[in-house]
């Protein structure tokens, strides 16, 4: 299944990727997705200190986005975007928030290195297809 299809089966009206502003609220879909998964994640496993502040930092880090991803896009510009890479990072971000709720507390600290390793691969994707639309 192709990555736009696969986000649009997980996430209901899901924009995809096509102008500007889509792509402005695919990015904030995506992030509130896995904002979720760790909130519910961290209010269902008892977790030590140092694992709850992992978890709010990365809740932080998800709920804003970052202007520089977007820097260079046309506001309301049309195309055929199926969103590329983006898209290929956000199904890796979206498949991570869905197995948050099946973890048990020694599984988070591995886990939480996967989500900080996928948003780092999907802030990359965000900021080469930045570039190129420049």
């Amino acid at each position: 299944m192709e990555p736009l299809a696969q986000l649009r089966e997980k996430i209901a009206d899901f924009p995809g990727y096509n102008g500007d502003l889509a792509r402005r609220h695919s990015d904030e879909y995506v992030r509130s997705y896995l904002g979720e998964a760790l909130s519910e994640l961290e209010a269902r496993c008892a977790l030590s200190v140092e694992l709850e502040r992992r978890i709010d930092g990365l809740i932080l880090r998800v709920e804003f986005a970052d202007p520089r991803d977007f820097i260079g896009h046309d506001l309301g510009s049309e195309g055929g975007d199926d969103g590329g890479e983006v898209a290929v990072a956000d199904v890796a971000v979206v498949e991570l928030a869905d197995r948050a709720a099946s973890l048990d507390p020694a599984s988070v600290p591995g886990y939480l290195d996967e989500v900080v390793a996928a948003l780092d691969v999907r802030e990359a994707a965000l900021r080469a297809s930045a570039a190129k639309a420049r």
